[in-house]
């Protein structure tokens, strides 16, 4: 039996579906999450499913969240979509559910659930809730409000298909554009920023630092992040703008949290960074991980180690 099936027959088999994501949840954890509900309600009508973790304003386009009492856990399926780690789930109440299912496209380091089905090479979450509905299609229903969440999903996790984008990934877009949803007012709100955001982006351009070897990174502190007031609309948009250098190979933002230590975003052309982020209480992808940082002394272990990666490839 395979992981898809076993899943299928869970759902099946729960009354109530509770699905969450990750914390700070980007378009894929929303789309992943959201996508997956409205399946569910859709080609199950009778069943009570939710979706639960913080509201981000800035978000609130993709969907609401909802406030749910413990009981509802009660011999609950939950579904936890595009979250590697258990540590980075959204409402920590996700353990007190029946049955746990993992649906994830990050490395699975950390099978966290009675069933795991990761698939390390999709180019995101969304993408495989979509094959979900597409290998039990005739089981399954995907109604339109559906599609438009995968769709979001994917376009968010390719950084508009700019990366993991294979032919594979195109025709299931291809797919979602067929169903009756207004996928050009998704990008349009996907590729616009706030006028904060934009003179954070110039703070960015202006104060970053370029590395011999192509390593790009800017250090935000506390006190630089408040000075924008973005809000909820967070830091994430950052992190590409230091890839649009042409001579950047590689590239970090290192963000401080309230609590002192820096969040780490690493990022690279062709460079497998993700062994660095481990080595930083992180991980990810090859070309896209998240690690930790004490303090500037870390930063700097990170920065010299990001370095002298780039070397040697360049010396190989």
């Amino acid at each position: 039996m395979t992981a898809q099936t076993a899943i299928l027959a869970q759902i099946k088999a729960a009354d109530t579906i509770i699905i969450h994501r990750h914390q700070r949840p980007d378009p894929d954890a929303f789309g992943s999450q959201l996508g997956l509900a409205e399946l569910i309600k859709t080609s199950f009508p009778n069943k009570h499913v939710h979706v639960v973790g913080k509201q981000v304003p800035s978000s609130a386009w993709m969907g609401e969240m909802e406030d749910i009492p413990d009981s509802l856990y009660d011999n609950a399926l939950v579904i936890v979509t595009d979250t590697a780690n258990e540590p980075r789930i959204d409402d920590r109440r996700f353990d007190y559910g029946k049955t746990l299912v993992k649906i994830d496209h990050h490395p699975n380091e950390d099978p966290y659930a009675d069933f795991n089905w990761v698939e390390e090479g999709a180019s995101s979450t969304s993408a495989l809730i979509y094959a979900f509905y597409k290998e039990f299609e005739d089981e399954l229903k995907l109604s339109d409000a559906g599609a438009s969440y995968l769709y979001a999903g994917i376009v968010g996790d390719t950084g508009r298909f700019l990366y993991a984008t294979k032919s594979e990934t195109m025709q299931v877009v291809a797919d979602l554009m067929k169903y009756d949803f207004d996928w050009f007012e998704i990008n349009q709100r996907m590729d616009t920023i706030s006028l904060e955001a934009a003179r954070a982006s110039a703070y960015v351009y202006s104060n970053m630092v370029m590395t011999e070897s192509g390593f790009n990174y800017i250090i935000l502190t506390n006190e630089v992040v408040e000075s924008f007031d973005l809000g909820e609309f967070g830091t994430a948009f950052i992190v590409p703008l230091l890839g649009k250098i042409n001579t950047a190979k590689a590239w970090a933002v290192f963000e401080q949290q309230d609590e002192g230590y820096f969040r780490v975003r690493l990022r690279s052309r062709n460079t497998v960074i993700n062994e660095i982020a481990k080595r930083h209480g992180g991980g990810g992808h090859k070309f896209a991980s998240g690690a930790l940082a004490k303090d500037m002394d870390e930063i700097n272990d990170i920065i010299r180690e990001a370095d002298q990666t780039l070397k040697e490839q360049t010396e190989a």
